[in-house]
């Protein structure tokens, strides 16, 4: 048997790798606003642990995050971007842990990437994480780009030069609004590309507690989306303290969706990061 046969089927010797398990995506985003992809990444050996890993979020990809987009049937590649992670936690960038058995979910926005002027139509996308030194890329998924319609080319056109200010939709779904009340709402349709931004940026900014929101508002949250509103609802719960409610909801999460089990812990913790931006509006945190 080979070394590189003896070390595909397990051998313990040399370093862990990373393995991406899944990428979930919608089959239809619009042009010009976000388009949200899940990845689950997990390291490749059960008993391995993988410290300081870029960690990306909706909020952004730490550098860590590429894409190869095609067009669906002819194969011709239109973008290819590739990822220039810098892993230096003490400069605030953003890191995580895969302990032994674990593997972690992240919803990632990767809108930015797409070239200007990019047609409408049927493409297939791959994803590229980069944890230096290690490497994982998905398999390609179908998607369609579609055209904004009249209306969200004016919705575009009203916030897209804000996003543009800020960088990302991302930054945006982060910013605090001017108006602390006039541009958030608990009312969302489920075909609006920005559906998830508004909804965060309510439960982050909105002018009631994060307890009196009504937990239906994330109903919208379907698609690729469905495990983060899980996750957002029990958010809700432990805000209100109702503790059998959230213990519900946390094993259902971990049963389902066990990419989420960090988010749960975070929150079990006090560590929510609407929990801290919730805190900071009423105790404004230091520098």
């Amino acid at each position: 048997m080979s070394d590189e046969h003896a070390r595909s089927a397990g051998d313990p010797v040399g370093p862990p790798g990373l393995s991406l398990r899944s990428l979930d995506h919608d089959r239809r985003y619009v042009l010009g606003f976000p388009l949200h992809v899940a990845i689950t990444l997990c390291a490749d050996r059960p008993l391995a642990c993988i410290l300081r890993l870029p960690r990306p979020s909706w909020a952004g990809n730490a550098g860590a995050i590429g894409i190869r987009l095609a067009r669906a049937g002819t194969g011709e590649e239109v973008a290819r971007t590739e990822p220039s992670p810098v892993v230096l936690p003490e400069h605030g960038t953003p890191v995580f842990r895969l302990c032994p058995g674990e593997c972690r979910r992240m919803l990632i926005d990767v809108s930015s990437y797409l070239p200007a002027g990019l047609d409408p139509g049927r493409y297939t996308l791959a994803i590229v994480y980069v944890g230096p030194p290690d490497r994982a890329e998905s398999a390609p998924v179908p998607i369609e780009l579609a055209a904004p319609s009249p209306e969200e080319q004016r919705e575009l056109g009203r916030l897209a030069p804000e996003a543009a200010r800020v960088g990302s939709w991302g930054r945006w779904t982060s910013l605090p609004p001017e108006d602390s009340g006039a541009e958030l709402t608990g009312r969302v349709e489920p075909d609006d590309p920005l559906r998830f931004d508004r909804i965060l940026r309510y439960l982050m900014y909105g002018p009631q507690p994060l307890g009196d929101v009504d937990p239906a508002i994330l109903d919208v949250l379907r698609g690729v989306y469905e495990p983060e509103a899980h996750a957002l609802r029990a958010e809700i719960y432990a805000a209100r303290g109702d503790t059998a409610r959230f213990a519900e909801a946390a094993a259902s999460i971990r049963a389902a969706y066990p990419g989420l089990d960090w988010w749960i812990e975070r929150i079990e913790a006090g560590q929510s990061e609407i929990g801290f931006v919730r805190a900071c509006r009423a105790n404004p945190c230091g520098g």
